[in-house]
């Protein structure tokens, strides 16, 4: 070659151009700790933790209602002080007040650390003092928000907020612990389960994410620990094995290898709490059959409706976050109405879940914060749809006590960043005004609903009062409203007891063998018979209950009480006579209830030709032809 070629070929070589140099893009791996958190942040905390005082101060006033006789007041375990600590490690969550396990509702229940805390409690003070337990929650509600606010500012120390008050973390702590869907955890002694739940689940999270900077053995254990706390507080904690991992990939860069050392570590925790809880409560008979509809509200309903059901009290949840009201205590049957799939709002609950599921997903390989939001909420409220496990009740407000973190931190992340980031100071202000209004509004419906909690009496008036169609609602009204009028020397004490008669009708209309409601509407009339001494409208009230519930007992007590003291007894053995077949025989389909009415004539008169005829006729229902005969023979030889 010669050198003339090989200067040409050395020249186009220069001139090619090089090839680029691919530099491999390297992820910056920012820790979720930073010391001296407090120190810049003390007032914002304050803010936070005195927040719950000043909305439900009130409650300390307070006394007992609800369940909260069956975990405290009234509970033989937790009345033992320090001494019942043992018993309350080692059985159902029940047993201490019915004594014995009875297993009424599905799945039992076994959440002894929010009980011990009530022993200890006791153990301190030496007796029942409601206005402390009232105290303590709100203290671990306002705990509860600081680390709320503690944990979110670890994950998502990236994000710049246009001010401080419209900083995700504490705006979201600001919201969550202002709702007033959260009264009924709070205000109610028994909620400290769901208080001590989320609390401890966060408070485990907190401990993962230390973790995950540090790779520590001892903020592992220290996770594993407060889990296993968690888990004895409420079952629900258990959904935080999802939410625990699914924080760790959205808001860092961290391997999932050591992501899935934390989960399995959680998982061997929950492993031995669940080996606890079985040797306690016993292993749980899912889909056992229960025939009462007050532990079994979809008793009688087709899979359909049940779905279609369900499906609607997840909406409401989403309805009651977005605008709290009307709010109750009491969701029994029938106060969530019995849909199928024809109904609109069953269909448009399911498009709204699939929706929010959908976009999710769109957003999970993104890590986006509006589907960590969601899945925090899918994830937490899964064990609360009924669909998992029937809970005893259609829904209650408390149930979503975990799950509305998520709904507060989508809220304000719609609120902070796609209002208060768009053309500049605008957004601000329109991102302010919103959050201002919003906080304003919680805390203003919260005030006006704790006092509802103060007694049975304000809680029960409260739930009628929005119109509710729960049977439990009304009978407990009706409850109130007897103890209270035959307590009263008042002169309102006969109207409180017609007052209560009524509710309590209205218990029976809306579910006909509710055992408690007929009893109110028997105990009532016997109440209101010291007045109007009219014995025919007693009787005929009698009839009624007998008609849908003869086996209430104090049917037959009272009726023996009204035997030795009524002066017309011919009208009482007709009536005995004739309310036993038209009655307890047709109408309630009762024949040994029948009988056993009928026998308590035979008693009083063994010639009364009507009685006869009635208890040979029973017999013959029963099929004891032998003794039909006999009774039909006596009542021949009857004039």
């Amino acid at each position: 070659m010669s050198k003339s070629k090989k200067k040409k070929i050395a020249a186009n070589i220069k001139k090619t151009p090089t090839a680029p140099i691919i530099k491999k893009k390297i992820q910056e791996v920012t820790p979720f700790y930073t010391s001296g958190f407090w120190k810049d942040n003390w007032w914002k905390g304050l803010i936070i933790f005195i927040l719950p005082i000043v909305l439900y101060y009130q409650s300390t006033n307070f006394g007992y209602v609800l369940d909260d006789q069956i975990v405290f007041s009234e509970n033989n375990f937790t009345k033992k002080g320090f001494a019942g600590i043992g018993d309350l490690l080692t059985t159902e969550s029940m047993t201490g007040y019915f004594g014995e396990q009875k297993d009424l509702v599905e799945g039992n229940r076994y959440r002894p650390l929010s009980l011990i805390t009530y022993a200890i409690e006791y153990g301190i003070v030496g007796d029942l003092n409601p206005g402390l337990s009232h105290f303590i929650n709100i203290i671990l509600y306002g705990l509860t928000g600081l680390l709320l606010f503690r944990v979110l500012t670890m994950m998502l120390r990236k994000r710049v907020a246009t001010t401080w008050w419209l900083a995700l973390p504490f705006l979201t702590s600001l919201l969550y612990i202002a709702h007033p869907i959260h009264s009924e955890a709070v205000a109610n002694i028994k909620g400290r389960d769901e208080i001590m739940a989320l609390l401890l689940s966060l408070a485990t999270l907190y401990g993962v994410l230390r973790y995950m900077d540090r790779k520590s053995f001892i903020w592992l254990l220290t996770s594993c620990i407060l889990f296993f706390l968690a888990l004895l507080s409420k079952e629900n904690s258990i959904t935080f094995l999802a939410v625990i991992p699914l924080t760790v990939y959205f808001f860092s860069e961290y391997k999932w290898k050591h992501n899935f050392i934390a989960l399995g570590a959680l998982i061997i925790t929950t492993i031995a709490y669940l080996i606890l809880r079985f040797s306690a409560a016993g292993v749980p008979e899912f889909g056992a059959e229960i025939n009462d509809l007050m532990n079994n509200p979809f008793l009688g309903m087709t899979g359909g409706e049940k779905m279609a059901t369900i499906m609607f009290t997840l909406y409401k949840y989403i309805q009651l976050y977005l605008f709290p009201h009307p709010l109750s205590h009491d969701y029994y049957p029938y106060a969530i109405p019995v849909l199928g799939w024809g109904d609109f709002r069953a269909i448009g609950s399911l498009l709204l879940y699939v929706g929010l599921g959908v976009w999710s997903i769109m957003g999970f390989r993104n890590k986006k914060l509006s589907s960590y939001a969601i899945l925090f909420y899918l994830a937490t409220l899964t064990i609360v749809t009924n669909i998992v496990v029937n809970l005893g009740t259609f829904m209650n407000e408390r149930f979503i006590y975990m799950a509305s973190v998520g709904l507060a931190l989508l809220v304000s992340y719609f609120i902070s960043e796609k209002i208060g980031k768009w053309k500049g100071q605008t957004g601000v202000i329109l991102a302010s005004s919103l959050a201002g209004i919003l906080l304003v509004g919680y805390c203003a419906k919260t005030i006006s609903r704790v006092p509802a909690w103060e007694s049975a009496m304000s809680l029960n008036a409260s739930a009628v009062a929005n119109g509710t169609n729960s049977a439990r609602a009304n009978s407990f009204m009706a409850t109130a409203l007897y103890n209270d009028g035959k307590e009263s020397t008042a002169a309102d004490k006969w109207e409180k007891l017609e007052s209560g008669y009524k509710y309590a009708e209205k218990a029976v209309q809306i579910h006909p063998t509710y055992q408690n409601g007929n009893l109110m509407k028997a105990g009532i009339a016997a109440e209101l018979y010291k007045k109007n001494r009219d014995e025919k409208l007693l009787l005929s009230r009698f009839a009624e209950v007998m008609s849908k519930r003869p086996d209430i007992s104090y049917l037959n007590e009272y009726l023996e009480y009204l035997e030795d003291r009524t002066g017309d007894m011919d009208y009482l053995i007709d009536w005995y006579a004739r309310v036993s077949i038209e009655e307890v025989l047709k109408k309630a389909n009762q024949p040994k209830w029948a009988l056993h009415y009928l026998n308590r004539a035979y008693k009083i008169d063994q010639t009364n030709k009507k009685v006869l005829e009635g208890i040979s006729l029973v017999y013959g229902v029963l099929g004891d032809t032998n003794r039909s005969n006999s009774f039909k023979s006596q009542a021949e030889l009857q004039k």
